[in-house]
């Protein structure tokens, strides 16, 4: 009981101290403050000037702050609304899957139950297996498997069925011999009881075309003691179904669901190859060596609900995946759904922190003051104040500088073909509008794009060299011509398209095209030298409008060609290119969907609506640092040695000042005409608004000197010779600089 008394007193002593010392730190503070902030024997323009910047500083950290928590708050809800959604999506389609299946297993396992108990004889069960199929318009086929001479002693197999056809019911019946042991839906049905079969395809796959998914059951002769099997009941499921639950998804442009049998068989998947060459998700993990994503599907087969976070080494993209277990049969819900997608534009992103930046630049302009005590006067707290603001502009327009350097994001607002999943999700719609205009689905051609070099030959032109290639299938493109069109290429005396290769091997045929083009763009100098450059290698093939088709011609990305396609890797473009001024910073295939209003003359055509314009993008990013410090130092030196004009010279030598000015004029423009050589455009860009400036505070320093002389007993003169002229001309500058940057770049 002492040591329990010492240890609390010991515990109240300390905690005294910890109270003692943290009422020494307040009062030192409060010291501070008071001492740092007082306005005693203050004249009435200081006590103004105090509580003007107190206020305004007051208000400015609080719209810092406020826009901070809102701009914070709004990136949270925007993840947390597209999680969520992503995570309703998959528990939806979970369900509806759930509730389709257990319709599909009620009606095998009533059938088999009245056949077992004796209620539904022999006689009875066509009629009843017509029945249900009826009644369950979701069913693809309905029947049942007798043992061998079960159903009659003088017939060896008899296994009838009705199959929805057409949107008919028919009746049919199975002719091969189930019970051989390479048909495990019938032994193991046998064996082990009730189950859902694994996918398989209808070897007629004129009737049925999707994989066929079944459950199975066993029915008992009613008529012995033991039981013994008599045979099966099935009722199986086609896959086209399902596609319907998945398609309904909203996942964004090109996030997707799938779904995995108990052994990783893909049910279902955006890219049919998948699920109807019935891969197995385990073969393509190993394959890719993703021992990630194969952990995670083990645990969702095992029944745990998984969520993840991935990240995709080939595309570059950021993605939630989502797992859900089916109740019924163990099959494995998954959703993907791209994160790139909902992150904002950049040029968005780049408002709203150029705001934020502008509400803590005036804090700390505010506070500079206060904590230095600019507003009680004297040379040396304004000049110590008018060099911290002027820093701080600087930082500023340093820091909107890095944010127009700084990756751009797009995905949010372009097609960017990244996955041949992602491009079947952007083309499902063109699928629906050929079923529209009664034609039959778009053909495919596979096209690829290296680009060797290329040179900017004017404002609007740049010189491209490069390789295109196209695959076409036998049996698939029978009917195409071989050909491309560069929709936006000059035809001049240097334009160049030739076939330059063509292979064929098991029925597929490459063809290679070299080209050499002028390419024509509405390129934009305005953020110069700060500017980036987007070329688009625009591709149609040649029968994009052949009315005898009846069909579209669609190109699509060749995206196997590529060892990886993340668009920071730069796929298709020579690393050897040689790029001067310039330095790659992406490379993307995307689509642009094009409405024309015209049918090209072809009477029996329609206008096309929301085609889809294959791109080939290649963004260049002006390397900036040796053109702007060159740039900027003939105007740094120029506005300092204004500077020591301001300083040094008074009143009476306002001659000299106007002649030092005419020379200082006479350098900036020369410069000026050297950088519109330079950019080959008409409007007005980022750079020469600096030049501007230069002229305007050359025209104000003179003009200065003028009025001072004229005006000598001005009061804002006779101040500490003209001091305030002084104080002003950096901070002042350097504001009209972040302004004019910020009218700029938002």
């Amino acid at each position: 009981m002492k040591i329990d008394k010492k240890i609390q007193n010991d515990f109240i002593k300390d905690e005294k101290k910890i109270q003692k010392k943290a009422k020494i730190i307040k009062q030192k503070i409060y010291k501070f403050l008071h001492k740092t902030l007082t306005i005693n024997n203050a004249s009435k323009p200081q006590i103004i000037a105090f509580y003007t910047s107190l206020t305004l500083g007051g208000i400015s950290l609080t719209l810092a702050i406020l826009g901070s928590l809102l701009y914070t708050l709004e990136q949270k809800e925007r993840f947390d609304n597209a999680k969520h959604q992503a995570q309703r999506e998959t528990a939806r389609v979970a369900l509806e899957i759930d509730r389709r299946l257990y319709f599909a297993q009620k009606s095998a396992i009533s059938v088999a139950n009245d056949l077992t108990s004796g209620k539904l004889n022999d006689g009875e069960l066509l009629e009843r297996l017509k029945s249900e199929i009826e009644t369950n318009t979701e069913l693809l086929d309905i029947g049942v498997a007798y043992q061998p001479f079960a159903y009659q002693p003088d017939v060896k197999l008899y296994a009838p069925y009705y199959i929805r056809r057409d949107d008919k019911v028919e009746l049919s019946e199975t002719k091969i011999n189930y019970t051989k042991p390479k048909y495990a839906w019938y032994t193991n049905t046998l064996n082990k009881g009730p189950n859902w079969g694994e996918p398989y395809l209808w070897s007629d796959t004129s009737l049925v075309s999707d994989p066929v998914v079944g459950f199975y059951t066993p029915f008992y002769n009613p008529n012995t003691p033991d039981k013994s099997p008599r045979g099966i009941v099935y009722s199986e499921y086609s896959l086209g179904q399902i596609r319907q639950v998945m398609e309904s998804l909203n996942l964004g442009r090109t996030g997707y669901g799938f779904i995995l049998s108990q052994t990783g068989t893909y049910l279902y998947h955006p890219n049919e190859e998948l699920f109807k060459a019935q891969e197995n998700v385990f073969d393509l993990t190993y394959e890719q060596k993703d021992e990630k994503l194969r952990e995670l599907i083990v645990r969702a087969l095992k029944g745990t609900p998984v969520e993840a976070n991935l990240t995709d080494d080939v595309t570059g993209q950021n993605s939630w995946l989502f797992l859900r277990t089916t109740n019924r049969n163990g099959w494995v819900v998954g959703i993907i759904f791209i994160q790139d997608e909902i992150l904002p534009d950049s040029a968005v992103t780049r408002r709203k922190l150029i705001a934020l930046s502008i509400a803590y630049l005036w804090f700390a302009v505010f506070l500079s003051i206060l904590l230095f005590k600019a507003y009680l006067g004297g040379v040396k707290r304004i000049a110590l104040v008018s060099f911290i603001i002027t820093t701080f502009f600087v930082a500023n327009i340093a820091f909107v500088w890095s944010l127009v350097l700084r990756a751009r994001t797009y995905t949010a607002t372009r097609n960017i073909l990244l996955s041949d999943t992602g491009v079947t999700q952007l083309l499902a719609p063109q699928i629906e509008l050929s079923k529209e205009l009664n034609q039959e689905p778009p053909l495919i051609v596979p096209t690829g794009v290296f680009i060797q070099s290329f040179d900017f030959t004017s404002a609007k032109d740049a010189f491209v060299t490069g390789y295109i290639w196209q695959e076409y299938q036998d049996g698939v493109h029978d009917d195409l011509s071989r050909g491309i069109i560069l929709a936006n290429a000059i035809e001049d005396s240097d334009y160049e398209l030739r076939e330059d290769y063509r292979h064929k091997k098991d029925g597929l045929e490459v063809i290679g095209w070299y080209f050499a083009y002028t390419l024509r763009m509405d390129f934009n100098f305005d953020y110069y030298p700060f500017d980036d450059k987007d070329l688009k290698i625009r591709i149609l093939h040649q029968d994009f409008n052949n009315g005898n088709l009846n069909r579209r011609v669609i190109l699509a990305p060749n995206l196997s060609s590529y060892n990886v396609i993340n668009p920071r890797t730069t796929p298709g473009i020579d690393q050897e290119m040689v790029l001067g001024e310039w330095y790659l910073r992406d490379s993307f295939f995307e689509y642009a969907f094009k409405t024309y209003n015209t049918n090209f003359g072809l009477i029996d055509s329609v206008p096309k609506t929301n085609f889809p314009e294959l791109q080939y993008t290649f963004i260049l990013q002006r390397s900036f640092l040796g053109l702007f410090i060159s740039k900027l130092g003939p105007m740094i030196v120029v506005l300092t040695l204004l500077f020591a004009v301001l300083l040094v010279c008074d009143k009476e030598q306002t001659m000299e000042v106007l002649g030092a000015s005419a020379g200082f004029v006479f350098i900036v423009i020369l410069d000026q005409v050297t950088v519109r050589q330079q950019i080959i455009t008409k409007g007005i860009v980022y750079l020469e608004f600096f030049y501007f400036v230069v002229y305007l505070y050359i025209f104000l320093v003179t003009l200065n000197f003028i009025l001072w002389s004229l005006k000598p007993n001005l009061p804002i003169f006779k101040y500490k010779n003209n001091f305030i002229f002084k104080a002003l001309y950096w901070p002042s500058m350097m504001k009209i600089l972040l302004l004019i940057t910020i009218l700029v770049f938002i």
